[in-house]
């Protein structure tokens, strides 16, 4: 039975419980997927773990995530998958856009998706008053089709300038009646950068002096979607906030091994819950949660399985043979090659090397020890998409925790919820943080 989030979610119990579960079972997602092999990842999968894999059809293979288990497995796996599926969260889903997605030339299915169903949201939470400040506007095709669709006024802020610059030529193009009205600027957006987009807006869309705003983003990466949250909450202006986050392995990292981070966790009750556990908060623990999700799982055939094992299989194989300062690339040009070294290339000082008698060597021993290699591989994959949701419910309710602790703080009315757009099938990363202030005019 999930757990429904709502404005009663218990916070300070579900990160309790989550990281416990996720700290006893972090060995399935604490080491690189490219080095499970060398580090004995395989190893620990329980024998009777294994058993239980081997026995499923393809059918209950792929519905494992998905919250199914065979009440004839082994009690330890069925404890595992009822502790697993005790910590999913269900969140409020919203109705897909029935809008036109054939506006938006040379957009595929999966970016249409997103920018019709965000449009929409947005359309729903915001009105036409507010300016929209889009963060991360890429090339401008959120900021086009909410002016297209419903004429809101638009600014796109972009860190990379060509992306600027093809905003800009597109929309000479394409929208021509849409210049004074959507505006796309070039800057790094950080929590101290509101100033400087609220005089770039006044200017640009000759906006009155006491205009309100909304922050948008359609995959707001990394600690973009922080610094729109501390802007939310630190300017009165900003009344409200509709922001897709995505990419939180690439979140700024605060040491070298990259098992802290500036912006995770952000709320005081995370930061209590992991203070009683050894950390596992790596860049594999935040690159699994936002890897695909079971509903991408679900559909996979028995040999698409079978290829995918094998393939993570050869690549942490040699990984697992390389000598210190040695690094390993895939060769596109031998990618169909029986010998599995030749599918790859070591490399060293930025050089391309032989494979050494001393290499096979090494892959011959690692081959033996794991003649069933790419079925583990699978499974271990399976394990980690049965624990990729909590992972991201507990970097995306790390942030719900924040906002409203904070805005409590502030003493500031707020709205909050955290809407999943309806198919991550097509669209994993589709989850939109949404808060709005409330006053009592």
């Amino acid at each position: 039975m999930t757990i429904k989030f709502n404005s009663e979610f218990n916070f300070d119990t579900y990160f309790n419980e989550g990281v416990a579960f996720l700290s006893q079972h972090s060995w399935i997602f604490e080491q690189s997927n490219t080095k499970f092999v060398h580090n004995g990842i395989l190893d620990r999968i329980p024998a009777e773990w294994i058993a239980d894999l081997e026995s499923a059809s393809n059918d209950e293979f792929n519905k494992i995530p998905l919250g199914y288990l065979n009440e004839s497995w082994s009690h330890s796996f069925r404890q595992f998958l009822n502790s697993c599926f005790g910590l999913y969260v269900n969140y409020e889903l919203f109705s897909e856009s029935k809008e036109t997605r054939a506006t938006l030339k040379g957009v595929g299915p999966k970016k249409m998706h997103e920018i019709s169903n965000l449009t929409a949201l947005i359309k729903d939470v915001c009105s036409q008053d507010k300016i929209l400040l889009d963060f991360g506007s890429g090339l401008g095709y959120l900021s086009q089709n909410l002016n297209q669709k419903h004429h809101f006024k638009v600014l796109g802020i972009e860190g990379d300038e060509y992306r600027v610059r093809t905003s800009i030529q597109r929309q000479n193009q394409l929208f021509p009646n849409s210049i004074s009205k959507v505006k796309f600027v070039q800057h790094f957006i950080e929590t101290e950068s509101f100033e400087f987009i609220k005089q770039t807006a006044e200017t640009k869309l000759e906006n009155i002096i006491d205009q309100n705003y909304a922050i948008i983003g359609l995959h707001a990466c990394a600690d973009l979607s922080i610094a729109a949250i501390k802007m939310f909450l630190a300017h009165e202006p900003v009344t409200k906030l509709v922001i897709m986050p995505c990419c939180y392995h690439k979140l700024k990292p605060e040491n070298e091994e990259c098992t802290a981070f500036s912006n995770i966790p952000l709320s005081d009750q995370l930061r209590e819950a992991l203070a009683q556990v050894p950390n596992f908060l790596g860049r594999p623990f935040l690159r699994l949660g936002c890897q695909q999700t079971a509903a991408r799982w679900a559909n996979l055939t028995e040999q698409e399985h079978t290829t995918h094992g094998k393939a993570m299989f050869e690549r942490s194989l040699v990984e697992a043979i390389l000598s210190q300062g040695e690094n390993v690339t895939t060769n596109k040009t031998n990618r169909n090659s029986r010998d599995v070294l030749e599918r790859f290339t070591v490399q060293r000082e930025g050089q391309d090397r032989s494979w050494s008698d001393e290499h096979r060597e090494k892959l011959k021993i690692w081959m033996e020890k794991y003649p069933q290699g790419s079925n583990l591989a699978e499974y271990l994959t399976c394990l980690q998409n049965c624990l990729q949701s909590l992972c991201e419910n507990l970097i995306l309710l790390d942030r719900m925790c924040y906002l409203k602790a904070e805005s409590s703080k502030r003493d500031l009315t707020i709205r909050t919820d955290l809407v999943k757009l309806s198919n991550d099938h097509l669209s994993p990363r589709c989850f939109v943080i949404v808060a709005e202030k409330i006053t009592n005019q």
